[in-house]
């Protein structure tokens, strides 16, 4: 389970980073055109990446699993910019890992999936942390927090999450393919959106371009490193720790927004870091 830990510990790192980037371009310009542009990069560096690594066996089931996963993380990705975009990141991101991470790890122990009980209470002490980030804060915190901002905080955490558990469902030796077909999907649907909404023109403010294009890059390389950690070990460990990724968008909201950090965020921090460290040790 050690490489499970050490790719979904990336994934949360790669998000968490996307995530920021996401949010700051989408204060620039549309949410949806900032995922667009997001994942039309996206899929270009995917398919790459699927060129470079080829599948051994592809069936259609694959195929159609990843464009299903295309539609519920554009919806996912499209919320959650939204969300940022409206919000403050430290506590919407939060909020989103939160459903990412547990409705799938209920899933997976649900459909017989055993661990060890240390690994167990990394992972209950891991949804804690998130929660304790979420909810914790100043007063001006929750100000900053309209209620279209927690619904889409809360849409995205639902659509994330079912993109975990489809591609659960995916063949090892379908390699990157999956991913190549949901971006693909994803990339299809919004940049239609964004010509229809923009009359037949696509075009992201300047401004918004930059950290647009760095979303699209972690955010292709944390799907890679999530499918590996989804493949390699249990899908409750990948979902959950793949999910701590607020931590690094709170840091660097932090220390780049001068977005203040309460003391019980901190505690929280701590906490994540520890249920990591449980959960290697399960």
């Amino acid at each position: 389970m050690t490489m499970t830990i050490v790719f979904s510990a990336c994934t949360a790192l790669f998000f968490g980073f996307s995530d920021f980037f996401g949010g700051v371009a989408a204060r620039r310009d549309s949410e949806v055109a900032v995922t667009a542009t997001a994942h039309i990069l996206g899929l270009a560096a995917l398919g790459l990446a699927a060129i470079a690594f080829p599948a051994t066996v592809v069936s259609l089931r694959d195929v159609l699993l990843g464009g299903a996963v295309g539609i519920t993380s554009g919806i996912g990705i499209t919320a959650l910019y939204g969300a940022l975009a409206r919000g403050r990141m430290s506590v919407v991101a939060p909020i989103t890992a939160a459903l990412s991470g547990s409705l799938p790890a209920f899933y997976d122990l649900a459909s017989g999936t055993a661990l060890r009980p240390l690994a167990l209470a990394g992972l209950g002490l891991a949804l804690v942390s998130i929660v304790i980030v979420s909810s914790a804060g100043h007063p001006e915190d929750r100000a900053g927090m309209p209620p279209i901002a927690i619904g889409l905080s809360l849409l995205s955490g639902v659509a994330f999450s079912f993109s975990f558990i489809l591609f659960s469902l995916t063949g090892k030796g379908s390699g990157l393919v999956p991913l190549v077909s949901a971006r693909a999907v994803s990339a299809v649907v919004l940049g239609a959106i964004v010509l229809v909404k923009g009359r037949g023109r696509f075009r992201l403010a300047r401004p918004a371009l930059v950290p647009a294009l760095g979303a699209g890059l972690l955010d292709a390389a944390a799907n890679v490193t999530m499918l590996a950690a989804i493949r390699v070990g249990p899908l409750a460990v990948a979902a959950v720790l793949s999910s701590l990724y607020p931590v690094a968008t709170i840091l660097l909201a932090r220390y780049v927004l001068k977005e203040r950090l309460h003391w019980t965020q901190r505690a929280g921090v701590v906490l994540a870091l520890a249920a990591v460290l449980m959960a290697a040790l399960g």
